[in-house]
């Protein structure tokens, strides 16, 4: 049983392994008591499973207040057995994947499960009873660091199950674990490399933003803003709204090419208490809060 996670590169590393003789709870307890006594008991602050209801209590009690999500391409699988209508899946996905509002959600959702008639149907009152598990829309504002399923444990399991077809013992296991592990530092040493003794192409026009941004972030980080800031400079100002409150500030935008769909933007400006400024720093009278509605 690996426990996974991803480090600064977006590569998978391993946090701790156990070799248990069965996936009931209190063996599931035993290993998250023991990882957290090898991390001087710092507890996660999120994780990802399948719907194995034997881990959901084990991490429920050990770790409770680790932010719990079901892994999505578990969820979509299911899915797919109990209900089969891939209608029914597309929708179930989005769902899944909207940066929407919780009401918003729960809308959509009674939606779905009315417009195909599933209302009833045991593993979606089971689903929407576990919502808070794996709707983004309950989810936002923890961190998983960009981890949706359980694929990079997945794939540690399939690689350990190829050796062990014709290696048996404990001491086996053990060093196909090691040689995981190893192949795993050997690619953040590549990675290391490659952030600090190159630099990726800057494409977009705000060159000091972009430059900036390549001396502080790895070169996996820096690809997925560049491709965040590239969305966003598509939007353009259309309009201001006049306001009622000093404190906020209202434009209309529109995207590049696309004359129909708006965006609002809401500039929430919350004044600090004044601080002296440290010698070259740069000034910070105010907290901007952005809140996109469409």
């Amino acid at each position: 049983m690996p426990i996974v996670g991803v480090n600064h590169h977006h590569n998978t590393i391993v946090f701790a392994t156990a070799i248990i003789a069965d996936e009931t709870s209190q063996s599931f307890e035993w290993v998250l008591h023991n990882f957290l006594e090898a991390v001087m008991n710092k507890s996660p602050i999120s994780v990802v499973t399948d719907g194995d209801r034997a881990i959901q209590r084990a991490i429920k009690y050990v770790i409770p207040y680790a932010k719990h999500k079901l892994c999505s391409w578990h969820l979509s699988r299911n899915a797919q057995a109990n209900i089969g209508d891939p209608k029914f899946i597309a929708s179930f996905s989005k769902c899944m994947a909207s940066w929407w509002t919780t009401d918003e959600f729960d809308i959509q959702w009674c939606s779905v499960i009315s417009e195909f008639n599933v209302e009833k149907h045991p593993w979606v009152v089971e689903k929407g009873n576990t919502r808070h598990l794996w709707a983004q829309a309950y989810l936002t504002g923890y961190f998983f660091a960009n981890i949706h399923s359980t694929q990079r444990y997945e794939s540690m399991n399939d690689s350990l199950a190829i050796v062990l077809k014709h290696k048996k013992t404990y001491l086996d296991v053990v060093r196909a674990i090691e040689d995981e592990i190893s192949r795993m530092r050997m690619n953040k040493l590549k990675a290391d490399y490659l952030s600090s003794q190159t630099k990726p192409f800057q494409i977009i026009k705000l060159v000091d933003l972009e430059s900036h941004a390549t001396e502080i972030y790895t070169r996996e980080s820096f690809l997925a803003f560049q491709d965040e800031l590239q969305r966003e400079t598509l939007y353009r100002i259309q309009e201001e709204i006049q306001s009622l409150s000093d404190e906020c500030q209202n434009y209309i935008l529109t995207k590049y090419k696309e004359k129909i769909r708006h965006l609002k933007l809401v500039l929430i400006l919350v004044r600090k208490p004044e601080i002296a400024p440290a010698k070259n720093s740069r000034p910070s009278n105010f907290h901007v809060t952005i809140n996109f509605t469409f």
